[in-house]
């Protein structure tokens, strides 16, 4: 795009936000395309007055339910398909029974039941979709004090209806450049205090570092994924030690911090989505240093869904062997209609 007509095309946009009319391609969808629309800058958000802080509703249409997976367009994905040639795949899950106990005291453990039929077997399963690695869903996390999700969605249109639901991923599911930072090998290396069973906070100067040193770079709908540590130091507890630590009353773990300069600098790089081994991504419970957590911003601010507990081991490993730390990410979460969050079924491709 010609820098005229990338800067007629940000007047439209900033002309059409203005008015408070909705944006639409020229097929008539309510949903913008990545290409079509630059984003606003940060200091831009929110779009409009009276919305939560950091919030970018209605930049993809007021009707839109997939919020930052919208940056995964076709060529994005052409892009990461291109990318990555070698035939090695990583799972990304830990098994549906890790943790042991899960680390909210109001989230079942997985429950396997075997059907023995004679003939043959079937099993069923019982299980909270956020009790082993999983997707923070849309439907998730409201703003605090307005109680709104992704695009002014409230608890209402929430319990009677499929809005916003983990389904609008299982149906367009995700294929794009994953990027890790390995911010744990990282503080070994560097002899940096490990306490991944507090609210320890990861820097933004950590982050810059970490990606300086693996030589990385950042485009457009990559998914970035961090490696904490927080699973590797859980792999190696007693069972005894894994049960007292899950349903603790304050479930604080490592993570990254929610500072206005972090927040900002995930929207400045467009990611998709986020990822990381540790139970909230951002240091949890959250201080709140800008005043809203990272899941208010990202989940019901930018419709940007959160990865959590997810099994990293393997991909540093493979990273590391190969002297690479980008890969080609695809995820298919559950099909459920209306779900709040899903295992990731995430797997990495080299």
């Amino acid at each position: 795009m010609s820098f005229t007509k990338l800067l007629l095309s940000t007047r439209w946009f900033s002309k059409k936000f203005n008015q408070g009319e909705p944006l639409q391609t020229s097929a008539g969808s309510n949903t913008v395309s990545a290409s079509i629309i630059p984003r606003p800058r940060f200091d831009e958000l929110p779009l409009k007055k009276g919305h939560p802080k950091g919030s970018a509703w209605g930049l993809w249409g007021d009707h839109d339910e997939r919020g930052t997976l919208n940056l995964i367009t076709e060529d994005v994905v052409r892009a990461a398909s291109a990318e990555f040639i070698q035939g090695i795949v990583v799972n990304l899950n830990l098994p549906l029974d890790v943790p042991l106990k899960p680390m909210n005291p109001r989230r079942k453990p997985c429950a396997h039941n075997l059907i023995a039929k004679g003939h043959a077997n079937d099993d069923e399963l019982d299980f909270n979709t956020q009790s082993s690695s999983h997707w923070d869903g849309l439907r998730h996390f409201p703003y605090s004090e307005s109680k709104q999700f992704y695009n002014g969605v409230v608890q209402d249109e929430i319990s009677s209806s499929h809005k916003i639901g983990i389904q609008n991923i299982a149906e367009k599911p995700i294929v794009t450049r994953g990027v890790l930072l390995d911010w744990y090998a990282y503080a070994q290396r560097k002899g940096l205090p490990h306490r991944p069973f507090t609210n320890q906070a990861i820097t933004l100067e950590e982050l810059l570092e970490v990606a300086q040193e693996q030589r990385v770079t950042f485009r457009r709908g990559d998914i970035l994924v961090i490696r904490t540590g927080w699973t590797a130091a859980y792999s190696r507890l007693s069972d005894a030690e894994k049960k007292r630590l899950g349903g603790r009353d304050d479930r604080a773990s490592c993570g990254v911090e929610a500072t206005e300069a972090v927040i900002r600098w995930h929207w400045e790089q467009e990611f998709s989505a986020v990822a990381s081994d540790t139970v909230a991504y951002e240091a949890w419970p959250s201080p709140k240093p800008w005043g809203v957590c990272m899941h208010e911003v990202f989940l019901s601010g930018w419709g940007m869904p959160i990865g959590e507990c997810w099994d990293l081991e393997g991909l540093s490993e493979t990273c590391r062997k190969l002297g690479r730390w980008t890969f080609m990410l695809t995820s298919q979460p559950l099909n459920l209609p209306g779900g709040v969050a899903s295992p990731p079924n995430a797997t990495a491709i080299f």
